[in-house]
């Protein structure tokens, strides 16, 4: 297992390959040649064992989670991101060969590669990425031990918060009851129902007085319970309910205490939450400063949440455009085929074939001295026979309302491509635009660099 390539190998053995060496402007062209192909066969060779260890690290990842695989291969798809990149830059440099146009700028990539096996973070730069790096690890570290030094009093504070929720839905519950249960249309409705269910029982015991003794003396005596009741709701009303208004000041209490307890936990952790915070801003700008990546990742992310809703209108566009332009086939074919020659013609012929037959039948039951079937067919043909007015001017209708559809149809269409170039004008640029940063955030993520006068290629 030790004896297993690392990925620093495989980055040695891409700068091995001499592929910034090729654009050099005084090198021999058979040289040049003779190192393209080399640098195809090398290439070709070091993707395929890429791939393999890439694969291998799947299978090593002791999770199959996504996040997981992702943390495991995400040296070797830097790596590979890479030599994408390379194989791009020899191909343009053998196209241009080819055109005799002028050759493409050199470039230079990072010598070591460098970064968290723990969160997945890697990166290819130079000497002076890997000091800033570790500086910026040493930061992370120092803000790592901070927040996990403030992780009991968050947690506490937490629980504070969330038993002050939970206790003042309660009180707002009780202190709702309570003043519903003191507006007026609350004993009104009390006493409404008490003097309906009094006169309800009187009426009932004095209907049954004679009839039923038993029956009349309870709801007698349910009517004078009634009654009774009217001044006690009425006292009740008036009075405050002492037991809940205990229970609200209790829970009032415990509200000011938790309160009271969250106030100082808040300010034994404000200071120590200021300086994460602070940490944190700090640690931001060190990354963003750092990774130039980091930021052409943020710029193409807000291009590309910008272009999405375009992009979809765009998609929609096309996707009725093409609905229109499938019915608007299928109206041109109909049209086409009521006018042609004799179409209309045949028609006709149709209504009186039918009148014919109909005729036919009709005298044929008329000789055979079948008078009510013959009346029946007689009558199916002069009914054909009024069909024939009616279908012309069906016929004419019918017309006139697949050229009105069809020039809806039209006019549809027309707004939609209207709509359509409008829409392309303002997504067309963003979609250049992101295709650029797409490129130069892999680039920049590969870690390309175009080398200055002080930095020759070796």
């Amino acid at each position: 297992m030790n004896n297993l390539p690392t990925p620093q190998d495989y980055l040695d053995d891409l700068h091995a390959i001499g592929i910034a060496r090729l654009f050099l402007p005084h090198i021999d062209p058979r040289e040049r040649a003779a190192g393209i192909r080399r640098a195809r066969q090398e290439l070709g060779r070091l993707r395929g064992e890429l791939s393999l260890q890439r694969d291998s690290a799947v299978e090593r990842a002791e999770a199959r989670s996504p996040e997981s695989i992702r943390r495991a291969t995400a040296a070797y798809s830097l790596l590979l991101l890479l030599h994408e990149q390379l194989v791009e830059e020899v191909g343009d440099l053998e196209r241009s060969l080819s055109a005799g146009k002028p050759m493409p700028y050199s470039f230079d990539f990072g010598r070591y590669i460098f970064g968290d096996a723990a969160s997945g973070d890697w990166f290819i730069g130079g000497q002076s990425e890997i000091d800033e790096w570790r500086r910026i690890q040493q930061f992370k570290s120092r803000l790592d031990a901070l927040r996990e030094q403030s992780q009991p009093a968050r947690e506490q504070l937490s629980g504070v918060r969330s038993e002050l929720a939970a206790l003042t839905t309660q009180h707002a519950k009780r202190q709702t009851k309570i003043e519903s249960r003191q507006q007026p249309g609350t004993i009104r409705l009390q006493i409404a129902l008490l003097v309906l269910a009094g006169a309800t029982s009187g009426i009932i015991g004095w209907q049954y007085w004679n009839a039923a003794r038993d029956l009349s003396a309870v709801a007698l005596a349910l009517c004078a319970a009634c009654g009774l009741l009217i001044p006690i709701a009425i006292l009740n009303w008036k009075n405050p309910r002492t037991r809940k208004l205990a229970q609200q000041r209790k829970l009032e209490r415990q509200i000011q205490q938790v309160r009271a307890q969250g106030n100082q936990q808040r300010q034994s952790f404000q200071p120590l939450d200021l300086q994460i915070k602070a940490l944190e801003v700090h640690y931001n700008r060190m990354l963003d400063g750092w990774e130039s990546a980091r930021l052409i990742k943020k710029r193409l992310d807000g291009f590309i949440e910008e272009a999405q809703p375009l992009r979809e209108r765009v998609d929609a566009i096309r996707s009725e455009l093409e609905t229109q332009r499938h019915q608007r086939e299928t109206m041109l074919k109909k049209q086409e085929r009521r006018e042609k020659r004799g179409a209309f013609a045949r028609r006709m012929l149709l209504h009186i074939m039918l009148v014919l037959a109909s005729g036919a039948v009709g005298f044929y039951f008329d000789s055979m001295d079948e008078a009510d079937y013959a009346a029946v067919m007689y009558g199916l043909g002069g009914f054909c026979i009024l069909l024939v007015p009616l279908a012309y001017i069906d016929w004419k209708n019918r017309s006139a309302k697949l050229e009105s559809n069809l020039r809806q149809v039209e006019t549809r269409m027309l707004q939609l491509q209207t709509e359509g170039k409008q829409i392309m004008k303002r997504y067309h640029p963003l979609e250049l635009q992101i295709k650029t940063l797409i490129a130069q955030y892999k680039r920049t993520r590969a870690g390309i660099t175009v080398p200055t006068e002080s930095q020759p290629l070796n």
